[in-house]
């Protein structure tokens, strides 16, 4: 089993991991041998440059999915032509601000390697190749089973994975004769079981999702696997391979290695409300989670196996049961764990904090908006304000918060943006977005299955041109990225979009806005913030009372409600003047008539007198 690139450099392959145990154990008499070839491809683009193409460059490359470079920069071995198509392909990416020269000199190697790769098994040939792709591994993949072919005629290969989803598995058969078997759906099961059709001579035509050649060279579609897999059918993970192999290889130290870990697959939101961008479930979007007992045990057989603390879970939602099972148990292991996991951006900040006990110091919240009206055509599920409220209560607990903003939905407006465009100064002091990007059209989503939701036109992206010599009509099957026609914003507002986020990010290191309530209970607010004057403000009673009853989120009627409850009579004015006051001096975030506190929180404990003044202990 392969993992090409680009397979991340510092991070195991979940789908080895996973299969190879689930091999052994149900497909007798075959013996698995992993290959990180991943690793070797930066080793080989180190040592053929002379360390000009470092294993940095080789991440940003892996990085550019939307653009397709890890692909197109192994076509030249795919199709046995130096410099395929180099002159357009640079000129597509100048058009689209990224610099061609390291991918057009990075394809100049690919023939070599694969032919080296290749060379390399053929001298101990396998019966069975079989290769992962997810994103940008189909054309490195196809290329090393093309010379394998050609020097090991009676190889078998198999490819599996996510780009085999769907209809992408057939239409990769179909088209590639050297492969001989695709698994479209999981493959746990799949795999052993067509090993095992192999080794006895039997047809694999009841392996599910399997498709493969009849007698006359047709391509043959298995029915899919009836019911999504049960995670007890799936181990735990084994990277004894790619952590050996490593330690072997000179860029071990150029790479930090993490681990990687499963606890669900699918995602319980999308079952009911998927959002309307979103593909990346594939075609079993059904929601199952590992049983929490087992969570805590693999975390610790991992760090304590390979010797590292960094640990990102691949799941695409966090089970929120998690909360009060699986992670009090990963909190009492004696590990320094920095675990990542996706999460939902509404929840509160004492989940957060059961989170940040076990160590889940990365999260990744899907907010991708601060705008109401925005979050309902995406189909989230939530306000701004709950966004903003992630943002700070990440802040408050110490967690790394990674966003971004998309935009581009059928129905939003410029009025959209530029209302949460002259919010975003209040907010410098929370960590700012990685960016604003379009979205795309992706397989799978509701917006490519629904064409009436507003993208009638689409064709396969542009990307693929220079990446696939198949006929238009296998393409559409073929690929995941669509392009389509332009909605929502453009122009001068979308500029102004990706303006602000860079100046959010230029501002937040040199922001803070925080608070605290003195010995008579009220609020003190400390602003600092890069764009906002240097102020300390004391609010009185009764706008204490406001700000604090904002935290959580909260609509004009449950301010009023809550001041009642205190002894505070205000009338309408009043309180359109508080909270006027608060939204413009940027001190709380409205929108669609719901409003946060965006100071973070100081311990009182932790401050201190400095010339008779007191400040934060910290500052």
């Amino acid at each position: 089993m392969i993992a090409m690139p680009w397979q991340g450099l510092d991070t195991p392959s979940s789908a080895l991991g996973i299969l190879g145990p689930c091999v052994t154990r149900q497909a007798a008499g075959w013996q698995v041998d992993e290959l990180y070839a991943n690793l070797r491809w930066a080793e080989w683009l180190m040592r053929e440059t002379d360390g000009a193409i470092t294993p940095q460059v080789y991440g940003d490359t892996a990085d550019q999915v939307f653009h397709g470079v890890g692909d197109w920069v192994f076509t030249s071995a795919l199709y046995d032509i130096d410099g395929y198509q180099a002159e357009e392909y640079a000129r597509f990416l100048t058009d689209r601000d990224v610099d061609p020269t390291l991918p057009v000199e990075m394809q100049k190697h690919a023939p070599g390697f694969i032919r080296a790769l290749a060379a390399e098994i053929a001298a101990d040939p396998p019966d069975v190749v079989g290769f992962t792709t997810t994103f940008m591994q189909n054309v490195p993949s196809l290329a090393l089973a093309k010379e394998l072919k050609k020097l090991v005629p009676g190889i078998r290969t198999v490819i599996g994975g996510s780009n085999c989803d769907g209809a992408q598995g057939p239409a990769l058969h179909r088209n590639f004769p050297q492969l001989d078997f695709v698994v479209s759906g999981e493959g746990e099961r799949a795999l052993p079981a067509l090993l095992n059709r192999l080794r006895k001579g039997g047809s694999p035509a009841d392996v599910p999702g399997l498709s493969w050649r009849d007698a006359d060279g047709r391509t043959v579609v298995n029915e899919p696997a009836k019911g999504a897999l049960p995670f007890a059918a799936v181990p735990a993970p084994d990277y004894d391979n790619f952590f050996a192999q490593l330690a072997k290889s000179p860029i071990r130290h150029h790479v930090r290695p993490m681990a990687v870990l499963e606890t669900s697959r699918g995602c319980w939101w999308g079952e009911a409300h998927q959002c309307t961008f979103c593909g990346l479930n594939g075609s079993n979007i059904d929601f199952r989670s590992k049983a929490p007992g087992r969570i805590a045990q693999e975390v610790n057989d991992i760090a304590q196996k390979y010797q590292v603390l960094d640990l990102v879970m691949v799941d695409n939602i966090l089970d929120m049961k998690y909360l009060n099972t699986a992670m009090p148990e990963i909190a009492a292991l004696d590990c320094d764990l920095r675990i990542h996991y996706e999460i939902k951006s509404n929840m509160t900040k004492a989940q957060l904090g059961k989170l940040k006990e076990a160590n889940v110091l990365y999260v990744q919240p899907g907010i991708e908006s601060l705008s109401s009206h925005v979050l309902k055509l995406m189909d989230k599920g939530v306000s701004g304000a709950h966004n903003v409220r992630m943002l700070r209560d990440g802040q408050d607990l110490g967690l790394n918060v990674t966003w971004n903003i998309l935009y581009g939905f059928p129905g939003e407006t410029a009025e959209d943006y530029r209302g949460m465009l002259g919010k975003f100064a209040a907010l410098e002091h929370l960590q700012p977005p990685t960016g604003a990007w379009r979205i795309a059209l992706e397989r799978f989503s509701p917006h490519f299955e629904d064409p009436t939701q507003g993208f009638m036109f689409r064709r396969p992206s542009e990307i693929y041109d220079y990446i696939y010599q198949v006929p238009r009509n296998e393409l559409y099957d073929l690929v995941f990225f669509f392009d389509t026609s332009v909605q929502g914003i453009s122009g001068a507002v979308e500029d102004e979009l990706k303006q602000a986020a860079e100046e959010w990010a230029r501002a937040y290191p040199k922001s803070l806005l925080s608070y605290w309530t003195d010995e008579r209970g009220r609020v003190v607010i400390e602003d600092r913030r890069a764009s906002w004057p240097e102020e300390d403000i004391v609010l009185d009673e009764v706008r204490s009372n406001v700000y604090l009853g904002m935290f959580q989120c909260a609509a004009r009627e449950g301010i009023r409600r809550r001041l009642a409850a205190e002894g505070h009579v205000v009338g309408e004015a009043e309180l359109e003047e508080i909270l006027r006051y608060f939204v413009d001096r940027g001190l709380a975030f409205e929108d669609d008539g719901r409003y946060v506190s965006v100071a973070l929180e100081v311990d009182p404990y932790r401050r201190k007198l400095v010339g008779g003044k007191e400040v934060a202990a910290w500052a």
